[in-house]
């Protein structure tokens, strides 16, 4: 993980091409069989997990903007992805965490590879640990660790061997959280500035340095606690148990990347054959963005009700300069099946007959979230093909 930063900074700098090749997956023990190992959800303070939006400003200023949303649900889940601020979805450079295995998906490869899952007696298991277990530690302070020491000084000792060194302000949090292996200071959590959340203190903006160089600063734009990701979520989507058939198609599980997303809902029963005109009247305003302003993405998304209805129009935004348009909400990363339907130019796409059965389809432990369809040009069930998406959470069962 230490090795994944380094690389990651490079790569904002413009001084390393991202790996554009498809990356080897260890296929055994089974994704499957990686998430039924998995030990089971607990509670550290009363919480289940959280999931945390930062922007990442790289020291180098020539460098771009990032977006790191990192997912946390206890215990041995984790997920990071960075990508950079407006970027394409193949940018993105995503870390996984599943169990005692870590994973890497690099930006513009096809596949994750297997980082390791050999345990404490492996280097690359133990930077990766200490990385993911490090940000826990900070964001989850003073709870989830068993901290010995006195004074503004506080240590912890990680499965790995390497400890955690916590440098405490007047308040009692850390004004520096350290990884420190043999003497040496891995990675650095300093300058860090708290904010009260939810009745708990977070922190807020701090920087992150790696062996006593600057890396990024970041500042914490979003958190949520009631994070409801299955498990699978923290598995590269390649090894995903695979799904039952979605009528005459088989659903794909999928990641929906972090966007930015302007809600316009829809009149009461509007029909298919109205919903473009709506969707033109919602887009027009934001047509023609100011130079290096918020902008539209390409194609056009509309949110559906349990019988496949139109509901909501979708405008989705690529950031720039400036603030975000009123009311543009950012979404989360979060987990999905999906299933392409080809152009229908004969007769209407039966959306409804499509999205029961992707319902059908899904895990027995997960619980739907709003589905949506994304349509490549202007919205219609006539002619042109469409994706269509089920978002998954976790159900009773956490999974």
């Amino acid at each position: 993980m230490l090795a994944l930063l380094l690389s990651l900074a490079l790569v904002a700098q413009g001084q390393e091409t991202p790996e554009k090749t498809a990356l080897s997956v260890v296929q055994a023990p089974s994704g499957a069989e990686r998430l039924a190992a998995l030990p089971p959800r607990a509670r550290i303070a009363g919480l289940q997990g959280f999931q945390s939006i930062s922007t990442i400003t790289f020291a180098d200023p020539k460098a771009r903007a990032h977006t790191l949303d990192a997912t946390f649900v206890f215990p041995e889940r984790a997920r990071w992805t960075i990508a950079p601020a407006g970027g394409r979805a193949g940018e993105r450079h995503v870390v996984y965490r599943c169990g005692p295995a870590f994973f890497e998906l690099p930006a513009q490869a096809n596949a994750a590879r297997l980082v390791s899952a050999a345990g404490a007696g492996d280097a690359q298991w133990r930077t990766s640990l200490s990385s993911v277990e490090a940000r826990r530690a900070l964001f989850l302070w003073p709870d989830g660790f068993e901290w010995r020491g006195e004074g503004p000084r506080r240590e912890a000792t990680l499965d790995g061997g390497e400890k955690l060194v916590a440098e405490l302000g007047p308040d009692g949090r850390p004004t520096s959280l350290s990884v420190v292996a043999e003497r040496t200071q891995l990675e650095q959590y300093r300058t860090i500035r708290w904010r009260e959340r939810a009745g708990r203190f977070w922190p807020d903006t701090f920087e992150l340095a790696l062996d006593g160089t600057l890396l990024w600063s970041e500042s914490v734009a979003t958190l949520e606690t009631a994070v409801r990701v299955l498990d699978q979520f923290f598995l590269p989507a390649e090894l995903r148990p695979a799904t039952a058939d979605a009528g005459p198609r088989r659903a794909t599980p999928v990641d929906v990347p972090l966007s930015h997303v302007l809600r316009v809902p829809l009149p009461k029963d509007t029909a298919w054959t109205e919903v473009e005109a709506l969707w033109r009247a919602a887009f027009e305003p934001f047509a023609k963005p100011a130079d290096g302003g918020w902008r539209l993405e390409g194609g056009s998304c509309v949110e559906l009700g349990p019988k496949a209805e139109p509901v909501a129009i979708l405008l989705r935004f690529k950031p720039g300069a400036g603030p975000a348009p009123k009311d543009v909400a950012t979404l989360a990363e979060h987990g999905a099946l999906a299933v392409g339907i080809p152009p229908s130019p004969a007769t209407p796409i039966d959306l409804a007959g499509e999205l029961a059965n992707l319902v059908r389809s899904a895990p027995a432990n997960a619980r739907p979230g709003a589905a949506f369809a994304r349509f490549s040009g202007a919205p219609s069930l006539s002619g042109a093909g469409l994706q269509l998406y089920l978002p998954l959470e976790a159900g009773q069962e956490l999974r």
